[in-house]
């Protein structure tokens, strides 16, 4: 096939060497002059200073391990490791830059592509078979709905992707707004610098560091650990966190900003902000409610106040995807396949979703998943199924829900069949999800034990035979016979009820409680 992707950042790169290994022929349109898309220093994508929330032992695709020796790595770090993946699988030679994609429309079996020289201001089109968009989601950051001071106010008003660190902003009073993790980052950055740094939170969130004591914090838990972890009521997960961690854990009470019936599930990490909290370099102030006339804040709490600067951090608007002719996003089968053609594909992340472990092993998957349907490797639901699919899930894309990434990777790889089917192969399979997140272990034939550091204060044996107890009986007969399992394994599952079975791809609790939306269930 012919196949366009737009966007050479973590998604579009895996789609353009996983597509050249089916031996398919690719263009890949990159608006940009470099390879990387928000980790492209020269994009204005992050704000300066930024690091993977994931780990140099999680971060990285399965197949191209880091030369970088940071824990966390930077927006350099991670920008030069894309281009060493680039480079090393020999992807360049597919991506046009500074192309920027204007058009895609149906065009009898195919799509056309009209792309833009940003330099030139001339365009052309191509003709394809598929298309696979890349183009990320955190582009446009999202402006207060009272809008901004005046131009004169004297109020400097940027938002966190503007950001270039605390230097411009010693001496001054500045108001961060946004308790995610741009916020606390940006907030926690200034402390030593500014005059006073208020911190505008709207809801408690749990912030974790990156490390836990000698361990990084994903590698805490496996796959499946981290399933168990959430089944957990939030005070016994909070016993270990203090456990673990008491110094942080005792100052971290101290603030009062410690969520007092949370969601372990979902957690920001960031190591400085409780600190900085406690030690007075950071003020939390109630949530931001509108700009007066003056370009004074006014606050939820009715306290009205001049900064000398405002940093915005109130998350990103959903992708625009103007260009695409007849595409809305409530169409999006699974979130990714337009229900209409799936040969027109978004490599995204949902726009829908809170997401936690959003690394190039997610993206890889996604990019796996949709390469194996266009390929003929898998099928997709009937043009009925896939639309009654949308109107359950998708028409409420206000509502945003938590995205455990580490999950949804296991989910999509096995429908993709990238990954041990648990009906055949078992062992496999309950050795990579009982494994901690190292890329590597999603390779096909290199599936190895790797224990998870607290995985063994988890009911781990107790998943185990929840998700053997999903499969039919003759199924589980069969592993038997096959030394795939054992005859107690066999027993457990029969004892379990039918309303506690786990389907295999790792369903997960959302703050509802209810599963998210996909696979099997």
């Amino acid at each position: 096939m012919r196949l366009a992707v737009i966007g050479a950042g973590p998604a579009g790169l895996t789609c353009v060497k996983q597509a050249l290994a089916d031996g398919h022929d690719v263009v890949c349109f990159e608006k940009h002059r470099d390879l990387g898309g928000i980790w492209n220093p020269a994009a204005g994508g992050a704000y300066t200073g930024v690091r993977m929330q994931s780990s140099r032992m999680s971060m990285p695709f399965s197949d191209h391990a880091p030369a970088f020796a940071t824990d966390f790595p930077t927006q350099a770090e991670v920008q030069e490791y894309l281009t060493s993946y680039a480079e090393s699988f020999g992807l360049l030679g597919s991506v046009r830059f500074g192309q920027e994609v204007v058009g895609v429309v149906k065009d009898g079996a195919g799509w056309r592509v009209t792309a833009r020289d940003t330099a030139a201001g001339t365009s052309g089109d191509e003709h394809v078979d598929a298309v696979l968009v890349a183009n990320g989601e955190l582009w446009r950051p999202r402006l207060p709905a009272g809008g901004l001071p005046a131009p004169d106010s004297g109020v400097r008003v940027l938002t966190s992707a503007e950001y270039r660190g605390p230097a411009a902003f010693t001496g001054r009073r500045v108001l961060v707004i946004g308790g995610g993790v741009s916020g606390a980052d940006i907030a926690a950055d200034l402390a030593p610098h500014a005059a006073r740094v208020d911190w505008s939170v709207r809801r408690k969130a749990l912030f974790l560091p990156r490390s836990i004591g000698d361990a990084y914090n994903d590698a805490l838990f496996s796959y499946a650990g981290r399933v168990a972890v959430e089944e957990l009521p939030y005070a016994e997960y909070l016993d270990r966190l203090t456990e673990w961690l008491p110094e942080y854990m005792a100052m971290y009470r101290a603030t009062g900003l410690l969520p007092e019936d949370g969601f372990h599930g979902a957690v920001h990490i960031n190591e400085k902000i409780v600190p900085a909290v406690h030690g007075g370099g950071v003020r939390p102030v109630a949530a931001f409610t509108r700009f007066d006339g003056d370009g004074g804040a006014v606050l939820a709490d009715g306290t009205a106040e001049r900064y000398d600067a405002v940093v915005l951090c109130l998350g990103y608007e959903p992708p625009d995807y103007g260009f695409i002719d007849g595409l809305r996003r409530e169409d999006l089968y699974e979130h990714h396949f337009w229900r209409h053609d799936p040969t027109l594909a978004v490599v995204n992340t949902p726009v829908d979703t809170e997401a936690f472990g959003t690394a190039c092993p997610y993206f890889e998957a996604i990019g796996g998943w949709v390469l194996s349907v266009l390929g003929g490797k898998t099928a997709l639901p009937g043009p009925d199924e896939r639309a009654a699919w949308c109107a359950r899930h998708m028409s409420a894309l206000h509502d945003r829900r938590y995205l455990d990434c580490w999950l949804e990777t296991i989910r999509l790889g096995l429908l993709s069949g990238a990954l041990p089917d648990p009906a055949t192969h078992f062992r496999d399979y309950w050795t990579l999800v009982s494994s901690q997140v190292d890329p590597a272990n999603l390779r096909p034939g290199q599936v190895r034990p790797l224990p998870a550091v607290h995985d063994g204060g988890l009911d781990l044996a107790g998943v185990r035979h929840r998700v053997l107890a999903s499969l039919p009986v003759a199924v589980r007969e069969d592993l038997l016979a096959r030394g795939e399992i054992d005859a107690a394994d066999l027993a457990a599952a029969g004892r379990i009820p039918g309303d506690r079975a786990l389907a295999a791809w790792l369903p997960y609790r959302q703050r509802a409680a209810a599963p998210v939306p996909g696979g099997s269930a």
